[in-house]
Formats: C-alpha cells, structure tokens, sequence
C-alpha cells in the first residue's frame, strides 16, 4: 500500500552492523530477464515453452474430462497427482512473466505489452479447458467427500480437497460459471475501469503546471505542509465533479456483488473474499471489532498527541501523515547491509536468500523512466522470485525493501512444501512482509540518535495507524455502502461521502479536521472496488506484532516464526497460526496484538515530552 514519501536529507544513516557478514558478491540493480527467462523477444524457446503448454493441457483434458476419475481412491490418486503437475510447469507461466516484467520496467516496451496480450490469450484458453477438473471433484457425494478426507492414500491432497469441497458449495455449472466470468466484465470491470479512465484524464492547474489527478495524488506527498491543503481543493473540485459517475459505479458493482452473493449463496457482502483467503468470519469480525474499539482508541490518541505537539486544536486531515522532521539519507548499499544484518541475525537462511537474489539480478532497484511505481513481490512455483522497488535513498524505501522481502522470503521458504501448497493466502503474506518490515524497523530504532528516532518512531505510528485502523475503517465504510444499497436499492453520491466522512473520523478523532469535502475521496480510492480485502492488510501486521514480540522476548521463537514461513498454504490462515500458539478466533489475541503500536505511541508521547 501507499506510504508517506520522506524529503532525502543530505547525512547518511550511521548503522553498526551486530553480525559478522559473510562477503556479498557484485549487486545487479536490475532484474537480469536474459539470465531467468529469455534472450529477446525473439528467443524460440518462447514458443517452444507455450506449446508445451498447451500439449499438456489438450492431454490432461482428453484423458480426464468426461471421464469416471472420482468414483474410488485409487482412481482419483493418479488424477491428482497429474493435476499437480501441471501447476508445476515452468512453461506455463515462463513466458507470460517475462514479457509482463519487461513491461513493468518499461511502459514504453510496446512489443512486450502485445506480445503478453496474445499470450495470455492463448494461456487463457487452453486453462479453460482444465476448469472441469474442480467442478467435477466439487460434485462428489458427500458422504464419499468426508470417506476421502480420511483416506490415508490421499493424505498429501486433504486440505486441497477441503477447500475444492468448501468452495464447490458456491460453485455454479460450468456454463454458468464462463457466463459469471462473462458478465463480470461488462457490470464490474467496465465500471472501475471507466472510472479510473476518467480520474486519469482529468487534470488540474498546479504551480503554472497542467498535471493529471493521479500526479497530483502523488505530489501532494512532497509539497509543503502549508501548501497541501490548496492542492487537496483543487483534488477535491475534481472528485466532487466526478462523483455522480462514481454514484452509478458503486451502485453498479455492488448490485452485481449482490446479485453474485445471491446466486453462490454467500450469506455476508465479505463473506466470499474471507473464505477466499482462506480465514474464517468469526476471525475476521474478531479483527473488527478490536480495531474498532481499542484501535481507534489509540489512533486518536496518537493524533491528539500530535495536534498537542504542533500547537493546534485540530489537524486538516491532508495533514495528518506530515512528519515532524526529516530522518537521515539511507542510500541502497547502507539499506543493504541493515537489512543483511538483521536477516542473518534471524536465521542463515534468511540472509543466504537475499544474497543471492542481490547477486542474480533478482531485485529491480532504482527508478527510471517508463518504469511504473511502486514495490512488489512476484513468485511461482519453479520461477525464480522477484522483487520490484523504486529506491530514493529514504527511510521508506528501506522499510519498503525490508517488506518486500519479507514476502520473498516466504515464498522462497514455502518451495519447500508440495506444489499445490506453495502459494499462500494474502493474509499470511502480509504478515511475513510487515514481520520483516518490523523488525528491520526496531534495529534501525536502536542506533538512532534521539532526534532521528523521535522523528522516525512518528512516522511509523503513522504508517502503521494507515495499515491498521485507516483499513478497517475503510473494511466498515464498505460494508455501510453494501448494506446500505442492498437495503434501500441504491445510494447517492451525497451519501456515500457523508458516509466516507464518518468513517475517516471514526478512526482520527477530533483531533483530525475531516470535513464533508474531504469525504469525497471515495472516488479516487480503489480499496472499495475490490471487496473488502482491505482487513488483510490489518490482520498481517498485527499477527507480525505478535510474531516480533514474542521473538524480542525470547529469540528461540525463530523456530515458530520459520514454520510459519515454510508453511506455505498447507492449511487455513487459522490453523497456521494456531500451530504456532497463536489463536486467531478471539478478539482478546488481536487486542494484545495492538500492544506494541499502544508502547509506540507511549514512547512518542516521551519523547516529545
């Protein structure tokens, strides 16, 4: 997710590393796509690799589709075991990633950007045609469903059935199924698409400068604090002009959602995307309703604090992530060796993971032009991991490096599981990348000097109050708007920004001057498009708090912390981190959970005296 840009200052971070590090070969700063995948676009093992593909596939589907492969154990095993093995295939997804990373270090690379879309044309199809395989396991009797999960020869498989049977409850006809998909993109992606369009083409006059919204949405990250709110009015006169294309897209999407849930029988709005990711709704709502409480309890806390600390009664919300001051320069070497150091001070195979990804042209580091924004992390089962940045010598972009691989380090740990295991939820993936974001933090915490720390600790109370209580208070605003249209039919755009404005303040206080304007942001936000996802981003790091706690408090806890990595998705989010003695079913673990933001915002309170 976004997070608050810091100005480069011109001192460098003083850190002492506390491990002896093994030397680190040369660094490639840029991903090496010849090395991993292909040459050039002409390379023919491109083609080579899609139509082995596509050989596979056709046999899968000629030897199993319409055929009897689910009536007894012996049958369904070697069924299995061929399924696997295709999600195993390196040429399956090879090609599509070399020319969708080409792409993302280069929007100008239009050869790439055509040459993925006819691929993933022709990948798409021939996927198509495994979509049987699921339907048909999903139709097993029930009473030979539960005879299979206790079959000891089908043990390897338990929880992949679990979920295809879990799922299947859901599951329409497989005609009925291309049609949903059909119909999704006419009532649901033509609508986000278009709106997005629209925000992109509209402009506004800033500093004698025409810029688009999305430009000026990143500018305000870096203007002046006093001149923030004159750009956020002319932000604001833009999205108060769109709203009544937003009003028709909300009540369009979220009509089809109803009419989605309906058909699946999903009981709640969040109710599929919560299944989807592998939690239960009992977790979830726990989640909600300790954030709701206590954690917006301490975000106001936070914010009075800082209104206190600059003399105001109250704070203009385009205001409320400003720092307080500007923290040392951490250039990409120095970032490096901080986060070298902790990695290895966690576990040897932690720092051997991010050496070689160093030294392999892995990670893509510095900004350049035609390269998109932004940080991310990409894996697959027999590809190499890689990490995307956009490095600016900062804190931030430390803290970004640190996340970023934490989730390459659990992807990377989780090859150790079967390959239908290797990919985990979204939730267990944000709390591996903010565990390491976490501690990575603290190390840096520990050699600042008081300034820097005062400065550093504001900002990532900060940082953490947007992961944690801005997207629950986001998850609520959602379900308002859902409920609210599937009780009265439809919703205005004057409501659903009175309704965004409740909700900002809900977690803000009246510390934080959040005004009936600054409730039109619901336009330009994309996290209400995409169906309540937004807790996950909670429910990681406050599983990570947990996780780093308890490993300061004793460092054995590094054995737990691994087998939570290496555990890939071999079970639900739940049961994960139950197996580690975290029970995630009670709002009292994520109400101890916020104990250590509650410490940081103490700490901050000192140190401003």
């Amino acid at each position: 997710m976004s997070k608050k840009k810091h100005s480069t200052a011109k001192k460098t971070f003083a850190y002492t590393p506390t491990q002896k590090l093994p030397t680190l070969g040369k660094v490639q700063t840029s991903w090496n796509l010849a090395h991993h995948y292909y040459r050039s676009e002409k390379d023919p093992k491109i083609e080579k690799d899609v139509a082995m593909t596509e050989k596979t596939y056709h046999a899968f589907a000629k030897k199993y589709k319409g055929k009897d492969f689910t009536s007894t154990a012996k049958k369904l095993l070697p069924a299995l075991k061929e399924y696997e093995t295709l999600a195993a295939m390196p040429e399956a997804a090879r090609a599509s990633r070399y020319f969708a990373f080409r792409h993302e270090v280069n929007a100008k690379d239009h050869v790439a950007e055509k040459r993925g879309n006819l691929l993933d044309d022709r990948l798409t199809k021939v996927g198509n045609e495994i979509i049987f395989f699921t339907l048909v396991l999903g139709k097993i009797p029930t009473a030979l469903q539960k005879k299979y999960l206790a079959e000891p020869t089908l043990a390897k498989y338990r929880y992949f059935l679990s979920r295809v049977f879990l799922e299947a409850k859901h599951t329409l006809t497989e005609a009925e199924e291309r049609i949903m998909s059909l119909r999704s993109s006419t009532s649901y992606g033509m609508w986000v698409s278009g709106t997005s369009k629209i925000l992109s083409n509209r402009t506004i006059v800033w500093k004698k400068n025409t810029i688009a919204i999305p430009e000026a949405l990143e500018e305000i990250e870096m203007v002046a604090p006093e001149e923030k709110q004159k750009l956020w009015e002319l932000i604001l006169n833009e999205m108060e002009q769109i709203g009544e294309v937003a009003e028709n897209e909300f009540n369009a999407i979220v009509t089809h959602k109803k009419v989605s849930d309906e058909l699946r029988a999903y009981k709640e709005p969040y109710s599929a995307t919560i299944e989807g990711y592998e939690n239960n709704e009992k977790s979830v709502m726990a989640l909600v309703n300790a954030i709701s409480t206590k954690g917006f309890d301490l975000s106001k806390k936070f914010y009075k604090l800082k209104a206190k600390y600059h003399k105001k009664a109250k704070i203009p919300y385009i205001n409320k992530y400003d720092s307080i001051g500007v923290t040392p320069a951490i250039p990409f070497e120095k970032a490096v060796e901080i986060c070298r150091d902790v990695f290895y001070g966690l576990k040897k195979e932690y720092g051997e993971i991010f050496d070689r990804m160093l030294t392999d042209g892995s990670i893509d580091v510095y900004p350049k032009s035609g390269k998109r924004g932004g940080a991310f992390m990409s894996a697959a089962v027999n590809m190499p991991t890689f990490v995307f940045l956009n490095h600016t010598n900062n804190f931030k972009s430390l803290e970004t490096l640190a996340h970023e691989m934490g989730h390459a380090i659990h992807a990377e740990r989780s090859k150790g599981q079967p390959t239908i295991y290797q990919d985990f939820s979204t939730v267990t993936a944000e709390t591996a990348s903010t565990l390491f974001e976490q501690l990575v933090g603290d190390a840096i915490l520990a050699q600042a000097t008081a300034e820097d720390a005062r400065v550093f600790l504001h900002d990532r109370i900060g940082r953490d109050i947007a992961t944690i209580q801005r997207q629950i208070a986001f998850f609520n605003y959602e379900l308002d708007v859902h409920r609210t249209i599937r009780e009265h039919g439809a919703v205005t755009k004057e409501e659903l920004q009175k309704m965004m404005q409740k909700h900002l303040q809900a977690y803000l206080g009246p510390a934080v001057d959040v005004t009936y304007r600054d409730g039109a942001s619901y336009v330009y936000i994309p996290h209400f498009r995409y169906g309540f996802y937004v807790y996950s981003y909670a429910y990681g790091i406050l599983m990570s708090s947990i996780m780093a706690r308890r490993f300061k408090a004793d460092s054995s806890y590094i054995t737990n912390i691994d087998a939570f990595l290496c555990a890939g998705g071999s079970d639900t989010v739940e049961n994960i981190f139950g197996s580690i003695g975290i029970d995630a079913t009670k709002t009292k673990t994520f109400l101890e959970s916020l104990e250590s933001l509650e410490q940081d915002i103490v700490a901050f309170g000192k140190l401003i005296g």
